[in-house]
């Protein structure tokens, strides 16, 4: 294969990239085949749960990092959108552009996010300046308030490019977003009437104006919510206190749909949580539908004859090992084709594919410890998640964030662990010694 080959197809298997609806490379995973691989249509579901409320909706929604979620969500704001389905205005923010994901977050943050966005979201759909619209109204009435709230700001402390910009200079600028934090807190009540009656002022001209039933919110990337290594905890402190302790100030005069990290499943019942695709069923047993599934993510983006180049006779073979590997984790899959692509000569052989699947099942390996083999066992054979003490929990919140537990559905909601996890002799120890008690008690 030549190097303007190769590079085009290592570049079709772009596993950090979210497919815009009509990208040709995009699957619908819950509409392909007879047979649900995720458990139902997700899509569905949450178009759904917006369009037959008569109130503001507001949802939670997660799922573990490259499961698709972006892209369902990408869907569903088109289908919400559609005049002849939702005849929405779909506002898609995407948190990593607009908020720091590393720091702590607060209330000020989200709701601020949420009316810059909006606001520049339907000037344009009024194909007017969007800039302007940022640089009026709300934001510079938001700006002079703090100004004029806090005598003790110095004149450095106010400055910014223009007062379309405040929003990101939040972003930037750790001290400035302090202060304003402080001044909002001051002042939390008329901060959160005054931003609902701007959103109630925006979805009035969105019905008037262009002719659509109102507004939704898709507010995605907040699941990246991660912080530093010795910050990550207080990070998602800081997003379990916003979405469950402060829950109703983020409830909004519109639709809204909050994206939120996954280890929050255990704090908050109220969180859709996007599974992996099955490939395996609860007794480990290789799962037909999902694999066909995930085999067709590959097809949509390289045809058969050049899988067939890459991999040879038995490519088949070694692409159904490399799906069974991933525990049915999208971006795993691309990332394994990547690998694949970026190998000097082809075809590969199957030692060589199993290098790959190695260099990949280190990275899982390298974040479990041994007082995590207990738990990660119970995970394996209950298939639950239980939360023992407080202590684990950071466990729980760890293996979540790292794919390394992962979450199925079909007619039940069940865990289990990555394929490399399950691998690691401390963890195969484990769950051998907690079958053998079970087998005792029963």
């Amino acid at each position: 294969m030549d190097f303007k080959t190769r590079k085009k197809y290592y570049n079709r298997f772009n596993p950090f990239q979210a497919l815009e609806p009509d990208d040709d490379r995009n699957v619908d995973l819950d509409a392909f085949g007879d047979e649900p691989v995720r458990g139902l249509n997700w899509t569905n579901k949450l178009l759904n749960e917006i369009l037959l409320s008569e109130r503001p909706v507001c949802k939670l929604f997660t799922g573990l990092r490259g499961s698709g979620k972006t892209t369902d969500l990408k869907r569903l704001a088109q289908r919400l959108a559609d005049p002849e389905a939702g005849n929405l205005l779909p506002v898609f923010i995407d948190a990593e552009e607009m908020i720091d994901l590393s720091a702590p977050i607060e209330v000020t943050d989200i709701i601020s996010t949420v009316i810059h966005c909006t606001a520049k979201t339907v000037a344009e759909a009024k194909h007017e300046d969007p800039e302007k619209a940022l640089e009026e109204g709300y934001h510079e009435r938001f700006w002079n308030w703090v100004k004029n709230t806090d005598v003790h700001l110095t004149k450095s402390d106010l400055t910014i490019p223009s007062v379309g910009k405040l929003v990101l200079e939040m972003k930037t600028r750790p001290g400035f977003r302090k202060k304003v934090r402080n001044i909002v807190a001051a002042n939390f009540s008329r901060f959160i009437k005054e931003a609902r009656d701007e959103l109630e002022l925006l979805e009035n001209s969105v019905k008037n104006d262009l002719k659509r039933d109102g507004i939704v919110i898709i507010f995605d990337s907040l699941e990246k919510l991660r912080g530093l290594t010795d910050t990550w905890h207080d990070v998602l402190a800081s997003a379990d206190k916003v979405f469950r302790g402060s829950a109703p100030y983020v409830k909004l005069p519109v639709h809204v749909l909050y994206t939120v990290p996954a280890a929050l499943v255990m704090r908050i019942r109220e969180i859709d949580f996007l599974p992996m695709i099955k490939v395996r069923d609860k007794e480990n047993n290789p799962y037909p539908a999902g694999i066909a599934v995930a085999r067709e993510l590959i097809r949509k983006r390289a045809p058969d004859d050049i899988i067939k180049t890459l991999l040879g006779d038995s490519c088949e073979a070694l692409l159904e090992k490399a799906i069974l590997r991933s525990g049915g984790y999208p971006r795993e899959i691309l990332q394994v084709m990547q690998n694949v692509i970026a190998q000097e000569q082809h075809p590969i052989s199957d030692k060589e594919l199993k290098h790959i699947l190695a260099q990949i099942a280190n990275q899982y390996q390298n974040i479990v410890l041994g007082e995590m083999f207990d738990w990660l066992a119970r995970v394996s054979v209950t298939k639950k998640l239980t939360l023992p003490n407080e202590e684990q929990s950071r466990i729980i919140d760890l293996m979540l964030q790292n794919q390394a537990v992962q979450r199925y559905l079909n007619d039940e909601l069940w865990f289990d662990l990555h394929p490399a996890v399950r691998d690691i002799p401390g963890v195969v120890k484990a769950i051998k010694k907690l079958e053998a008690e079970l087998r005792l008690t029963t």
